[in-house]
């Protein structure tokens, strides 16, 4: 089994050539906005693939802007197929608007997702050249648990390198080793302490809450 994932906007010509010219689809799920053009968009897709007798998740977004609520959501649900075993043959990142697009090229990004765009006039698909890599595998399994603690930590008041450390149950030489990694990576940020300079304070960065998942 195999799916085509897609964002929508007002022409559903910039979704369907990429249900055309998939071999052997078997789902289509797509996201589109709550607006009048975007619903009638939405409608003749869902005629051409009833037509074509495959059966089709319509998603509509509550704010097409909100580009880290959308990330989100689509990464959450290419991970959930992904679970179930099924392939995702091409993620169509042609229709919505900007954030909207952006959210899904960056969810395929970090999930290895092929990506095609359909040309305005011509409506040829074009490849994306995109690394197929998961880019959750650069990050080492400590590596992921030093974030789980800073994300749950900061949602309350930022740790610091040494609160980091003692919470971990490492030495602090060992977690600043780690923290200098993360920075490398650009998962952490460090910020001075505004009570006490002396201190630095360590941060996931926003992006990072994608690749840490469910």
């Amino acid at each position: 089994m195999s799916i085509v994932f897609g964002t929508l906007g007002h022409r559903p010509q910039s979704l369907i050539p990429s249900i055309k010219a998939t071999e052997n689809v078997e789902r289509v799920v797509f996201y589109f906005g709550g607006d009048a053009e975007a619903a009638k968009a939405k409608d003749e897709v869902v005629d051409f693939c009833k037509r074509l007798r495959i059966p089709v998740d319509a998603i509509e977004l509550p704010d097409v802007f909100d580009l880290m609520g959308i990330a989100k959501r689509i990464r959450s649900d290419i991970k959930d197929w992904k679970r179930r075993g099924i392939k995702i043959a091409i993620f169509n990142i042609a229709g919505g608007t900007r954030p909207t697009s952006s959210a899904a090229l960056l969810s395929c990004i970090l999930e290895g997702v092929p990506t095609v765009y359909v040309h305005d006039v011509t409506y040829e698909e074009i490849s994306l050249p995109l690394l197929e890599i998961e880019y959750t595998k650069i990050l080492s399994h400590k590596e992921r648990k030093i974030l789980e603690i800073i994300r749950k930590a900061q949602q309350k008041k930022p740790l610091s390198e040494v609160e980091l450390a003692n919470q971990f149950g490492v030495t602090k030489a060992t977690m600043n080793y780690h923290v200098k990694q993360l920075v490398r990576k650009g998962a952490i940020t460090l910020s001075n302490d505004p009570e006490d300079t002396r201190r630095k304070l360590v941060r996931i960065a926003p992006t990072v809450e994608l690749l840490l998942g469910d």
